[in-house]
């Protein structure tokens, strides 16, 4: 395998150029084509050469070099050739985060969206997948197995990297007081059912992440996944929402979460639970059942399509089926099995009016798997047969 060829591949594989370096002209197009600011002192023919200047074959060290935007390359030599690979990045950064960046860098003449639109054309790699998959195509290039070892050099005085330390560090203290600012604001904001500002607290904390460590995104999602249902569950718990409507809603989120295939589906979760625990929070703040009638009535209304008895409620909620019975009748006027077959009817209505579906397809739908019971329900609640209803509508 020739030198172009073989970085051709290594490019299309991993979509991190790799340029070559060998001539004045490459390293003026090379500078010109990476360059995104002035402060970029990398992107200069001196600082290129004194680069390439310290590679050695017999060393067989890669120089590796990043900038004030933390992004990187590694430059190396191959038979005598020497090569750029970057762009890349080891760590995702927000808009929000290179804001600071660049107020603690004192750059006002680029901005934060145009800096992250520039990063987010550069692949996220962890450092060391980088440096091997370079070390494979030396290696295959010159039929040498050696691991070549990587050589940090910094292009700036030791006063700057002691100033690039502290912007660091006060970057990192100001992005921890922001993120702990907006968990409290997400905690705080379903405790007290507000929708709109929960759901801009979740947005804020969503693009305000970066990882050090990149792995696969949808590993890193389902992480996200469940910080965001802690922060819930303990806003939740600040609203007095009963324990076990808490576990139900976050336990179902958990298993939605586990079968979603995109990120995008992820997202849409988090969403649609952040909008569930303001309902029901809400309706809970209002309605002032006691938790054991709330609890029932939740479950109710999210199980209603399953074969399910007052012995069953009972038994998810640990206590007996009177008690329950007992303390249900008395607070809403009703009995949880006749509440059931009213949120099945109103379900059951709502579909009769709005599709095709047949009458037995629609009660198996809503948990009554013999049809002529399930007429006799809906006509018990609407005084009307399913058919009757459903030609009103349609």
């Amino acid at each position: 395998m020739i030198l172009t060829e073989g970085c051709s591949l290594l490019e299309n594989l991993e979509l991190i150029p790799v340029n070559i370096l060998d001539s004045e002209q490459a390293i003026n197009n090379f500078c010109q084509k990476y360059v995104v600011h002035k402060s970029q002192i990398l992107f200069t023919n001196s600082k290129i050469s004194e680069i390439l200047s310290m590679l050695n074959n017999d060393s067989g060290e890669f120089i590796l070099t990043d900038d004030v935007f933390k992004i990187k390359f590694i430059f190396a030599s191959c038979d005598g050739t020497p090569i750029a690979y970057g762009p890349y990045c080891t760590e995702l950064l927000s808009t929000d985060e290179i804001k600071i960046l660049l107020s603690h860098l004192e750059l006002h003449d680029i901005s934060a969206e145009s800096l992250a639109r520039q990063r987010s054309r550069y692949t996220v790699k962890p450092q060391q997948n980088v440096q091997y998959y370079l070390n494979i195509l030396i290696s295959n290039i010159t039929g040498k197995p050696d691991i070549h070892t990587v050589k940090k050099v910094s292009l700036i005085n030791s006063d700057k990297e002691t100033k690039e330390d502290i912007i660091t560090k006060d970057i990192h203290i100001k992005l921890v007081r922001d993120h702990y600012a907006q968990e409290k604001r997400l905690m705080e904001s379903i405790a007290n059912a507000d929708f709109t500002e929960a759901l801009d607290a979740w947005h804020f904390l969503h693009g305000a992440v970066s990882y050090n460590n990149i792995g696969h995104t949808m590993d890193v999602s389902r992480i996200s996944a469940g910080i965001t249902r802690t922060l819930l569950r303990i806003g939740a718990m600040e609203a007095g929402l009963p324990p076990e409507i808490n576990d139900y809603i976050s336990g179902k989120s958990t298993q939605i979460i586990h079968k979603s295939r995109t990120i995008d589906a992820i997202n849409l979760e988090h969403e649609r639970l952040i909008k569930e625990y303001c309902d029901v929070i809400s309706d809970y703040k209002s309605r002032k059942y006691s938790s054991m009638v709330m609890s029932t009535k939740y479950f109710i209304e999210k199980e209603y399509d399953k074969p399910i008895t007052l012995n069953d409620i009972a038994y998810e909620l640990s206590c007996s089926s009177s008690h329950l019975a007992h303390l249900f009748k008395k607070e809403t006027g009703t009995t949880p099995m006749t509440y059931l077959n009213q949120v099945r009817m109103k379900i059951a209505a709502k579909a009769l009016s709005e599709t095709h579906d047949s009458v037995a397809d629609i009660a198996a739908s809503v948990g009554i798997l013999d049809p002529n019971y399930f007429v006799k329900c809906f006509k018990r609640q609407y005084s009307i047969t399913p058919t009757e209803f459903r030609k009103r509508f349609l």
